[in-house]
């Protein structure tokens, strides 16, 4: 992630009794419209509008159509762009994605996916159920040391470039069960931080069992669903594990710890994974 995601802002800062005007980094927050063209380069359908700090836009993008089941493999994008038809201060906003011709689209999945509302009337048990039925399930055969894994809170934090400058920014990482640091991704959303490192992964045609996903924030759903349909064994976390979060982790073989510090962890699934 570069420099592009800040802007620098003039602000008044107190402290200690003084006030006085300082530079202050800020993260961008910028959207991202994702089009699909598909079935032949006959159709366009607006995929979502999801808010964003700019960079590794493909990344993201690649990462979203694959934790929502749009895509299988990278195979599956013909073509990955930016829309130049649109006004000057937007081309960098909007993305087209063409699929495959032979990539079947199911629109209705789309909207299902994609429809944020409070009140769809599904609830945790209708959702865990519909979510476990097409994730793959985990295996895992090695043990990985608990004192390697109270030292990736820092690992992650030693490359948060962003969150060095902003203190407002998420941030995923990707480690081998064997210690080496596949890649860091930064964003506002921790989701998109997360569908970031899924397609940067995606697009090195590079496997992810036995590696390890460390968050900087807490575990939802969300999370736990992306690093399942992934095949990633073993997730890291700074915060907290929603309850949903821990079912998926459950019925999908996932090891799920949570509050990581220097001397301490939890370990909420599959506890065998790791040796103590």
């Amino acid at each position: 992630m570069s420099l592009i995601a800040l802007k620098n802002y003039s602000i008044t800062k107190y402290s200690d009794t003084e006030t006085c005007r300082v530079n202050d980094l800020i993260a961008i927050e910028e959207p991202l419209q994702i089009i699909l063209i598909h079935s032949g380069k006959d159709q366009e359908t607006p995929l979502t509008i999801t808010m964003r700090s700019p960079g590794n836009d493909f990344d993201l993008a690649i990462g979203l159509l694959y934790s929502e089941g749009i895509i299988s493999s990278i195979n599956d994008i013909e073509h990955i762009r930016y829309c130049n038809t649109v006004a000057e201060e937007n081309k960098k906003n909007t993305l087209k994605i063409t699929l495959k011709p032979e990539v079947v689209v199911n629109l209705n999945h789309i909207k299902r996916s994609f429809l944020s509302n409070s009140s769809c009337g599904i609830c945790g048990k209708q959702l865990l159920s519909q979510l476990c039925e097409v994730l793959p399930k985990q295996t895992f055969s090695q043990k990985i040391p608990v004192d390697f894994l109270l030292k990736l809170p820092e690992i992650l934090k030693s490359e948060q470039l962003l969150f060095k400058h902003t203190g407002g920014i998420h941030a995923c990482a990707l480690v081998t069960s064997n210690g080496s640091l596949l890649t860091v991704k930064e964003d506002i959303g921790r989701h998109n931080a997360f569908d970031k490192l899924i397609g940067y992964q995606l697009t090195k045609k590079e496997s992810f069992s036995n590696t390890i996903a460390v968050l900087s924030g807490r575990i939802g759903y969300e999370m736990a669903q992306k690093a399942a349909k992934a095949g990633i064994p073993i997730i890291v976390a700074i915060g907290a594990p929603t309850s949903l979060a821990i079912e998926i982790a459950k019925q999908t073989g996932i090891c799920l710890i949570g509050f990581v510090k220097k001397t301490s962890l939890n370990i909420y699934t599959k506890p065998e994974y790791i040796k103590t």
